[in-house]
């Protein structure tokens, strides 16, 4: 019997099995279609900071190319993914030293280096010499036809576009989840219920401080780093370990596993937390319920006007839009990372509980937004116990636990947007109904306002943006963007407008225009454009999120060296703690990059469009109605993929 059910329910998935099948055999006949020529070519490369020329070189699979190196400014590397060649490349000088990184043999110079294009797809030559900020985005692209990868991302997308669609002609029940899951959804893990011990952890006055105390330790070694280290990015540990490696487990492995989870340790609050609370890990009696000076803070109520995602949105844009510049000099991420413990502090010592964080931290927007994908949730283990609560604990705080920091009722926690999982709630609930849950990737698919709407919007733009800027091969790009060494701030000028433009106006404004088609496909008039629009911008969520991931892994496999590196020496003053600080530049398997960014593409767009499918049902009760309705945004949801793999593997 239970074989059977198993082979029931793998059966439903046929349509999406029969798509498959004949995506392969699509990549079959195109790949039998290839006559191209064998050829010997000569390729000179040119590099300056920070670009090579040419940034893009097309060859066949089995030329035999004779490759000539040189540079205009100072000395630059050049490695080639997959191909085993490494290079220094001298100014005023017709030779250049190679070696074959994989043997570790000495350098030595040659007029010109001879390999065969024999693998196809995308490979990128980098610099793997030290030439100045930008140094680690500075890279070209030989692109060795067919370049079968891409044809196989390409029609992967069609494939998995058309199997949402035609799950939700023949198995319409199946094609989603819930679009918004109440407390009592099924396919839930209490965790606390399962491990004991995690129970007892999270119920500890101390679990949450000893989280915090060595972040903030760290927080302020690397402040002093950024502002009296290195300031080349790629040697100070404030640039390596910031943007490099948190960044990339907080996409990859925080976010999409545990949500707001890093809001748990963030460091940032913990001083204007201190100040308002005057208590580090007991809780003072009545403290929140008091409602008085003595809570340490003036406990004034936030603006209303300013309670939404605006400002955070806003604020985060900003950043971003100097994050060229951010990523690459350590005294300036000093500067904004102590600027945000000063607003915390004073905004905690103005306003009650967490406003810093609900309302002002620029992280909080895309956090907020991502984390609905979580796999962990806190909720209610019965909604009718906390109907007949008098005591709202979680909310007020009690003699065990602080009031919600985040300024909302835990009891009626439905979204995983502002719950900063502090774990507060769970210990102050005098019935023991409160716990962590472990839930389906994506459960939650509910954006109310044009606040939440935007951010998606923003958050998918930036991708692209990024990596034209970070991962693209266009010097000139590098250049608007890096204003404060190149000066080039009419170029500057231009880069700025174009991605403000492209987030708060080119983004919404197609989706609101698939919303208007949509609509009549659709064939209800009682729903307005304006559902739609708002309702369908989640199916961005899961798709942004593969999309942040695919192009985090290029950053963390291509500059780990410079984290090991700098773990040794973290300031750059020639230290070497732990035997690291002399490790050669050496990416991890970059010529593997391309084969896990395709399928985290492919999955995040599996996720949206199985997301709008259950978005379109509770909008549209018919079958032809809901699948009418979805085909604009799915179309668009699918070019945007298109988009990122032609920049990523294209």
């Amino acid at each position: 019997m239970r074989l059977r059910s198993r082979v029931q329910r793998v059966a439903v998935y046929w349509p999406a099995a029969a798509i498959a099948a004949a995506c392969a055999l699509t990549m079959l006949l195109l790949g039998s279609n290839d006559d191209s020529r064998v050829a010997n070519r000569e390729i000179s490369i040119t590099g300056r900071q920070y670009g090579f020329t040419p940034h893009r070189i097309f060859v066949n699979v089995g030329d035999v190319i004779e490759l000539r190196l040189a540079s205009l400014d100072v000395v630059h590397g050049f490695f080639l993914e997959g191909h085993d060649i490494e290079a220094e490349i001298r100014p005023g000088k017709l030779g250049f030293l190679t070696r074959r990184p994989s043997t570790l043999e000495d350098f030595h110079e040659v007029e010109s280096v001879t390999f065969v294009a024999s693998r196809p797809g995308k490979y990128r030559y980098r610099c793997s010499v030290t030439c100045g900020t930008l140094h680690p985005f500075m890279q070209g692209e030989l692109v060795v036809r067919p370049n079968i990868p891409y044809r196989a991302g390409v029609v992967g997308t069609w494939g998995v576009t058309l199997s949402a669609f035609a799950m939700m002609i023949f198995f319409p029940r199946r094609s989603g989840h819930p679009p918004n899951p109440g407390g009592q959804a099924s396919r839930r893990i209490d965790l606390l219920t399962k491990f004991g011990w995690l129970e007892r952890l999270v119920k500890s006055r101390w679990f949450q401080f000893a989280v915090v105390v060595p972040n903030v330790v760290i927080l302020f070694f690397f402040i002093v780093a950024g502002l009296l280290g290195s300031p080349i990015g790629n040697r100070n540990i404030i640039v390596t370990v910031v943007w490099i490696f948190w960044w990339f487990l907080l996409i990859t492995v925080l976010v999409p596993l545990g949500g707001r989870v890093w809001c748990l340790s963030c460091p940032l609050p913990f001083f204007g937390e201190w100040f308002s609370r005057r208590r580090l890990v007991t809780v003072r009696p009545e403290a929140d319920r008091s409602q008085s000076l003595r809570s340490g803070s003036l406990n004034r109520k936030w603006p209303r006007r300013l309670s939404g995602m605006w400002v955070q949105n806003l604020l985060f844009l900003l950043m971003c839009t100097m994050s060229t510049i951010l990523v690459t000099r350590p005294a300036l991420t000093a500067a904004v990372l102590g600027g945000m413990l000063a607003v915390a502090l004073v905004t905690h010592a103005v306003f009650r509980r967490r406003s810093f964080c609900r309302y002002l931290c620029p992280l909080n927007s895309w956090m907020s937004l991502y984390s609905m994908t979580a796999a962990t949730e806190i909720r209610t283990r019965s909604p009718e116990v906390c109907t007949s609560c008098e005591d709202h604990s979680c909310v007020l705080g009690s003699s065990s636990a602080w009031g919600c920091p985040w300024l909302v009722n835990p009891s009626k926690l439905s979204r995983n947007n502002h719950c900063g999982l502090c774990m507060e709630c769970i210990k102050a609930c005098p019935n023991d109904n409160i716990t962590l849950r472990a839930r389906p990737f994506s459960s939650e698919s509910a954006i109310h306002r044009y606040d939440e709407a935007w951010m998606a919007f923003i958050m998918i733009a930036l991708v692209i943006a990024y990596s034209i800027t970070l991962l693209g091969p266009w010097a000139t790009v590098k250049e608007w963007a890096n204003v404060t060494e190149m000066g080039n701030w009419g170029g500057f000028a231009i880069h700025s407008a174009a991605v403000w433009f492209a987030s708060l106006v080119v983004m919404p404004a197609l989706w609101y225009a698939a919303a208007l088609i949509g609509r009549p496909l659709g064939g209800r008039d009682d729903v307005r454009p304006r559902e739609i629009f708002i309702r369908y911008a989640y199916v961005l969520v899961p798709l942004g999120l593969a999309a942040w991931a695919a192009f985090s892994f290029p950053l963390i496999m291509v500059n780990f060296s410079h984290i090991t590196s700098s773990l040794s020496d973290p300031l750059g003053w020639g230290w070497n703690l732990f035997g690291t600080a002399d490790t050669a530049w050496q990416p991890l398997w970059p010529e593997w990059i391309p084969y896990l960014q395709i399928p985290l593409l492919l999955l995040g767009l599996g996720a949206a469009l199985s997301s709008g499918a259950a978005i379109a049902r509770s909008l549209f009760p018919s079958r032809r109605a809901a699948i009418g309705s979805l085909i604009p945004h799915g179309v668009l949801c699918s070019v945007i993929t298109l988009v990122l793999l032609r920049l990523f593997v294209g």
